[in-house]
């Protein structure tokens, strides 16, 4: 399996069962175009804005449903039902988010997200480990680093407007990037500063 970004913008997800899966399902992506369909839903879906259908899963209204879908969700607490769903989807060429342990066409990742995303993942072995390993990183990665992302943005702005060399510039951007005393002002939160000590090493390397 290999890790991708996708923007789930206008793209159909379809949700099957409406207990504490379907929901933090639902909460993951709440983004895209998506209905969850369930005879019952957990009392926290009144507070998502998202489509769902009140109704008993039937094969005819799994068709139904799945039409033109993007990613299915079988999340139902019959395993039997969830089967049948996955089955139907993989005819159509649906991707397929499984929820039951076994490896689907889609892991969800655990993820950090800031000016940057990290996403973390064990194929699914382990979500334990994901979780452990998320919240560790959590702790060790400051605001600083979000920060950095920004100023690297700013920067790179600058330079395509001032300097033609492409070669300069990715340099000028990992000196930048290095530099001790810019990630000390980050720290900080002294942002303009260590703008202006950006601009004063993109001075020295373009003179």
């Amino acid at each position: 399996m290999k890790p991708i970004i996708l923007s789930l913008k206008n793209k159909k997800i379809v949700i099957f069962g409406g207990g504490s899966v379907g929901l933090r399902k639902s909460k993951y992506f709440k983004e895209a175009d998506l209905i969850v369909v369930s005879e019952r839903f957990h009392p926290e879906f009144r507070e998502l804005d998202i489509t769902t259908e009140k109704t008993k899963i039937t094969k005819p209204k799994i068709d139904k449903y799945i039409k033109n879908a993007f990613l299915v969700i079988p999340a139902t607490d019959n395993e039997k039902l969830n089967e049948i769903i996955t089955k139907k989807a993989r005819r159509k060429n649906i991707l397929v988010n499984q929820v039951d342990g076994e490896l689907g066409d889609v892991i969800i990742p655990s993820t950090i997200q800031d000016e940057y995303l990290l996403a973390i993942s064990s194929y699914g072995r382990s979500p334990a480990f994901c979780k452990y390993l998320r919240k560790k990183l959590e702790n060790e990665l400051g605001p600083e680093y979000g920060l950095m992302v920004k100023l690297q943005e700013e920067m790179r702005e600058i330079l395509k407007q001032e300097i033609e060399n492409q070669g300069l510039r990715r340099e000028i951007l990992w000196e930048i990037l290095e530099s001790e005393e810019i990630w000390d002002l980050l720290r900080k939160n002294f942002y303009q500063k260590a703008v202006k000590k950006s601009r004063e090493i993109i001075g020295e390397r373009n003179g």
